[in-house]
């Protein structure tokens, strides 16, 4: 049952509704935690051509248990001045206007719709909006892209939508869907937020550690189980001194996403020694 189905065809959102309703959902998520999931592993392997080789003699009792595989190492750029990120996924990023408001996806959101507390959303005025769409083939842990320190999380209960752009299209996802939100004291880029998003069967995420510092590339958690979303809010004054690479410009807007690697410099500060 696709995604089109689901978001496009009255049949399929009806179903989409009942099945959110009933938690059938949670019972798939039950099933792939289970020992009798592990059929599921070389097929998905196949399907999304996921390259096992960083991964090589670990053994699974689950799919859930597969799909939060563990690399022992990443490459990351150790610059200060450079910005990396924080996951595998398609990237796209959007200009926060200064009356807060970003239009994307065929949706408009509002800073307060995504960040529900007034006054950490007016740090972000005329800031980025930096999306981070996780693949089913994609590394599905994510790292902290500078020195910094944790200072606060909030989790949201939401729905599961799916993240891919149809959905987003269709209906508002980062306003319905669960998710936690943290503030950042990072060494380079000033106070940032950062927002995993759950997505269609992730029931939720591993924290490496709820609050506290962490080093620039140290693992800070995992998603659970399927596709889902990392945003990060830079604010004004690192917006203005952020060279995004030229790979990457063609996502301004959300005209395109492109393909990054966890670790992969995304941007430099500007006015920094490389």
């Amino acid at each position: 049952m696709g995604v089109d189905f689901l978001y496009k065809n009255a049949a399929g959102r009806g179903f989409l509704k009942v099945a959110q309703t009933l938690g059938i959902y949670k019972a798939g998520a039950w099933f792939m935690k289970r020992r009798a999931s592990k059929f599921m592993i070389s097929y998905y392997i196949n399907k999304y051509e996921i390259d096992m080789t960083p991964f090589e003699g670990q053994t699974y009792n689950s799919f859930s248990d597969f799909f939060c595989r563990t690399k022992e190492q990443y490459d990351f750029d150790e610059r200060e001045n450079a910005f990396i990120s924080p996951c595998d996924g398609l990237f796209s990023y959007y200009r926060i206007s200064d009356d807060m408001n970003i239009p994307m996806k065929g949706s408009s959101y509002r800073l307060e719709d995504i960040v529900p507390c007034r006054e950490t959303a007016e740090l972000f005025n005329d800031g980025l909006f930096m999306v981070f769409r996780l693949r089913a083939n994609d590394y599905h842990h994510f790292c902290s892209f500078d020195n910094m320190t944790l200072e606060e999380t909030h989790y949201i209960p939401g729905q599961l939508h799916s993240v891919q752009p149809i959905a987003c299209e269709t209906v508002p996802v980062y306003r319905l869907n669960r998710r936690w939100w943290s503030v950042l004291s990072t060494k380079n880029f000033q106070t940032v937020a950062q927002i995993e998003v759950g997505a269609m069967m992730v029931g939720g995420v591993t924290f490496a550690k709820e609050n506290g510092d962490f080093a620039k590339g140290e693992e800070m958690g995992n998603f659970e189980l399927a596709g889902s979303t990392i945003v990060i809010l830079l604010n004004s004054d690192v917006r203005e001194k952020l060279t995004i690479g030229e790979k990457f410009l063609k996502a301004s807007g959300g005209e395109c996403e492109v393909a990054i690697l966890m670790g992969e410099t995304l941007g430099l500060l500007k006015n920094e020694v490389n």
